[in-house]
């Protein structure tokens, strides 16, 4: 039997710059830069030099622009010391020259070369011993100034503009730059990527959520992580080697990168590290075989007691463990280099509570390290709100989101959107523009037991975080054991929860009894015990605890609060396959001038494991490649339709539809014998449904379900019914209607209305002649029917097949191409398939009348077939067609054989449209 692995991989991309030659093209160079400063003084001269830039009421600036000297940089007051009359000025300080006509303002002891001490603009007693002066810099490795304004101090800064970090009696000088090759973002494509079917464009975008830089100099390689969330909240961590390669304006960045559902960051650091090692120097092999290596054949160890090594540059160590979350160690040094502890507290609080957070730093790596350890901290809590480690400037929008968040972002976006706790990880400050209400003595407790790790506070490493190959140091950075950390919050966490488990009756949860049994910290914990946070993790362990093994290890650590919760097993260590040397010879070396944009597909070679089929049960199979693919796609996606009107319907709060939702977990069951696509739509809205009429037993049906599809995600969907819950709870009393449904069994079902106003014309418009409902079926296959010809039958007209309703005519459209408010489709495709549908009717709405009478037409199948089988015959797919919705044509041909017209009527069906 072979042993079936999982990849720690999903994907390895490349970045680079889109069509990079026409973005330089497109590009209006500014021809003159800011290069001189001049400070004019006196009250006189001020009143009349309006049109400068005012500083006050006794200074002005004026802007001088040249294309011929060196343009300024930087710009700021600096005091200096004065010895004999003279400055001591570093060498890379020019002096802005003063100009005056006021004899008062001359520098108290000496012209000193036409500077002029500006204490006494401020207001400032001089000391004759330092000088207030206004230096500029001229940097060529630094952008150049096209623009200086003043702005307020609660001024946001314009768009375009930077803020200087130096306040000027509550004001702030602010720059813009010149547009040059240097100062422009260019827009960025992932050029290739392995495997080639997986492309995700969020990948390029959170890697350069500001745009690609182009620099004068060559730049030391970087790196940087991020995490993307799905819709079903599953996320996928992506770490990022960024280095430069050469143009001819100088050196743009580009990037490699691997994804995967795994927090293996450090990990995947070292691997492009290895990668790029490789990729400067000779080798025996092509990158693409160490690229496949890395995807293929670098799996999930099967056992916490495994530890597989990856043997490159260095070795590389995989783990994993089924107690508790993993994560890197680079993001707890990151955490408490940047921030105290008093803030490290605060921030963690403000994350209980579900505050708006906002991560601010110049460098997007931090914030994505902070995010990664806050995350695991958290545990066993898991934060499900908007989640984003660097947030690109085209979605900003998610600032002004009224629910919960944490995302990292800039200074610039931060002064745009100050409605959240702002959290300053450069400057180590929390600015809180909402209150964080923690009781001092529960705060004070918890700032004591990280007393031990004030030695990692060190907030000079921020010039070495993201460096991917940083110089030595002279002194050496003392690591942090981040389970020790990690054991500080556990117990903390362990002291809130102690003993829920006494208060879960069934399916109850009782929070009155549990809070009144926590009476020291009722402050804290009763609006704690209002957060999703709090509430879904109650949830998960009275539904989803019997599975869950980290989880359950947490109730494990209940019952010893003080032991020590972060071990691992004795270790077996295994190494992972080297990469596959076939067919290369050693004497023959591969030497690259620039990383390949597009890897060589005849480099790569097969997997030499077997690995799990269907790794992501939700991914819906959008591309079917063979017919039998397309129908059964169709089929599920009346499921899938007859779902969401079943939520709709319900929402709509206008009929009781409780039997329905209990029958619907046997449609679910139905879907997997007939071995149907079931994605996570459809799941989602079960959930919606079950917890319109508190069915939790039901929804614990469709969580095991999932399970043995193997989904991996069933928290994220699970959370529907929890937040359905949540939001019925704050509404109003509804009006509901006890309009029932009726039996859903079988015999109900045949039991249809008898007013036939609504048919199906399968009929070719041009030459008369009618389709059976097989044939029907079969043009899911293409988006029409084709009347084709064969002899004397058929006149090669394409067209839709009409259906009649009320005398209103509705064309037919296939399944996956209807939306749910196309009822007149809807109610066609339910009862072609035998599905309940009278609760998507009006009162007044009629039955579906198909006649069984067939007047055959002959279609040319030919062309249709995509299966590999050369022996395909023109009844090929009418074959198809019976296999996979057989069951479903016998059914309905039961149905239409126990129909009878009323007496007394006559009213046309559709085989009276022959006539």
């Amino acid at each position: 039997m072979n042993i079936l692995y999982q990849r720690i991989y999903n994907q390895f991309s490349i970045i680079a710059p889109l069509d990079l030659t026409q973005q330089l093209e497109q590009i209006q160079i500014d021809k003159e830069y800011i290069t001189n400063i001049i400070v004019i003084v006196g009250t006189h001269e001020c009143k009349k030099k309006t049109h400068h830039l005012r500083i006050n009421d006794q200074m002005l600036l004026k802007i001088e622009k040249d294309s011929t000297k060196p343009p300024i940089t930087d710009l700021s007051f600096y005091y200096l010391d004065v010895h004999e009359q003279k400055l001591k000025l570093n060498n890379d300080l020019n002096i802005c020259t003063i100009q005056e006509d006021d004899s008062k303002w001359h520098y108290q002891n000496g012209n000193l070369d036409f500077t002029y001490d500006l204490s006494k603009v401020f207001g400032y007693q001089s000391n004759h011993k330092t000088a207030l002066i206004l230096c500029y810099k001229t940097d060529p490795m630094q952008d150049p100034w096209s623009d200086l304004i003043l702005i307020q101090k609660n001024q946001v800064t314009p768009e375009g503009f930077y803020k200087l970090p130096q306040s000027i009696q509550n004001n702030y000088l602010a720059y813009s730059l010149a547009n040059t090759y240097h100062s422009v973002k260019y827009q960025y494509e992932i050029t290739d990527s392995y495997p080639q079917n997986n492309d995700k464009p969020e990948v390029a975008m959170f890697c350069f959520p500001n745009g690609i830089s182009l620099y004068r100099n060559n730049q030391f390689p970087k790196y940087n992580h991020y995490i993307l969330t799905s819709e079903t909240g599953e996320r996928t961590y992506c770490t990022a080697l960024i280095f430069c390669e050469q143009n001819l304006q100088g050196f743009h960045e580009m990037a490699i990168v691997l994804s995967s559902h795994y927090c293996y960051s450090e990990q995947s650091l070292e691997l492009l590290k290895n990668l790029y090692q490789i990729y400067i120097a000779k080798n025996v092999l092509p990158l693409e075989r160490y690229i496949c290596n890395i995807v293929d054949e670098i799996v999930l160890p099967q056992d916490p007691t495994e530890t597989y090594i990856y043997n490159g540059s260095k070795q590389i160590f995989f783990y994993q463990s089924n107690c508790f979350p993993l994560c890197s160690n680079q993001a707890f040094q990151c955490l408490f280099a940047m921030l105290n502890k008093k803030n490290i507290v605060l921030l963690y609080f403000a994350l209980l509570y579900e505050k708006k957070i906002q991560l601010i730093s110049s460098k997007p790596v931090i914030s994505s390290l902070v995010i990664e350890a806050l995350l695991t901290l958290l545990y066993p809590f898991e934060f499900t709100h908007i989640l984003i480690s660097s947030l690109p400037e085209d979605l900003e929008q998610y600032l002004e989101a009224p629910l919960p968040y944490l995302i990292g972002i800039n200074k610039k976006q931060a002064e745009k959107y100050p409605d959240a706790i702002q959290v300053f990880l450069d400057s180590n400050n929390i600015k809180q523009s909402q209150p964080i209400d923690v009781p001092e003595d529960i705060f004070d407790k918890f700032v004591l037991k990280l007393k031990e790790f004030d030695k990692y506070y060190n907030p000079q490493l921020i010039d070495t975080i993201g460096d991917a190959f940083p110089m030595p140091r002279e002194d050496d950075i003392e690591m942090i054991d981040q389970y020790q950390v990690r054991e500080v919050f556990l117990r903390f966490n362990i002291f809130l929860l102690n003993d829920y488990k006494k208060f879960i009756d069934k399916q109850n949860f009782k929070e009155k009894l549990f809070l009144k049994s926590k009476q020291k910290i009722k402050q804290f914990l009763e609006p704690f015990m209002e957060t999703r946070l709090f509430n879904f993790f109650i949830q998960e362990r009275m539904q989803l605890s019997q599975n869950d093994s980290q989880l359950e290890y947490f109730d494990d650590c209940l019952k010893n609060p003080k032991g020590d919760h972060f071990t691992l097993p004795v270790q077996i260590f295994k190494d992972y396959l080297q990469p596959n040397d076939e067919g290369f010879k050693k004497e023959k070396h591969f030497q690259y001038c620039t990383f390949p944009l597009k890897l060589n597909d005849q480099f790569f070679s097969k997997p030499r494991l077997e690995f799990l089929k269907h790794e992501n049960p939700f991914s819906v199979h959008l591309f079917p490649k063979t017919q039998i693919d397309i129908l059964r796609f169709e089929l599920s996606h009346i499921y899938k339709q007859w779902f969401r009107c079943l939520v709709y319907k319900i929402e709509e709060g206008k009929i009781e539809l409780m039997d329905l939702v209990k029958y619907s977990i046997h449609l679910l069951k139905e879907m997997k014998q007939n071995n149907l696509y079931i994605d996570s739509d459809i799941f989602k809205n079960a959930m919606i449904a079950c917890a319109h009429y508190k069915m939790n037993d039901l929804a614990l049906q469709f969580i095991q379900q999932m399970r043995e599809l193997g989904y991996q995600k069933q928290i994220q969907i699970y959370q529907y019914y929890f937040q359905t819950q949540q939001n019925n709870k704050k509404q109003k009393n509804i009006q509901k209607n006890t309009q029932q449904t009726g039996n859903l069994s079988s015999g109900s079902l045949s039991n249809r209305q008898a007013e036939y106003k609504f048919y199906l014309d399968a009929k070719c418009p041009r030459c008369g002649r009618r389709y059976v409902i097989e044939d029907i079926l079969a043009s899911f296959v293409k988006d029409h029917l084709e009347c084709k010809s064969n002899g004397t039958l058929g006149c090669n007209n394409t067209f839709d097949a009409q259906l009649y309703f009320n005398d209103e005519v509705h064309y037919l459209k296939k399944p996956s191409k209807v939306e749910k408010g196309n009822k007149v489709n809807n109610m066609f495709y339910f009862y072609l398939i035998g599905l309940p549908y009278k609760f998507i009717k009006n009162q007044s709405d009629d039955d579906i009348v198909y006649s069984s009478k067939k007047i055959p037409i002959y279609i040319d199948y030919g062309d249709f077939y995509t299966d590999e089988n050369d022996d395909c015959n023109i009844n090929y797919i009418q074959k198809v067609v019976h296999e996979v919705f057989g069951m479903f044509l016998e059914r309905m041909k039961d149905i239409i054989s126990k129909q009878e017209l009323p007496k007394g009527k006559h009213q046309r069906r559709v085989s009276d449209l022959s006539d």
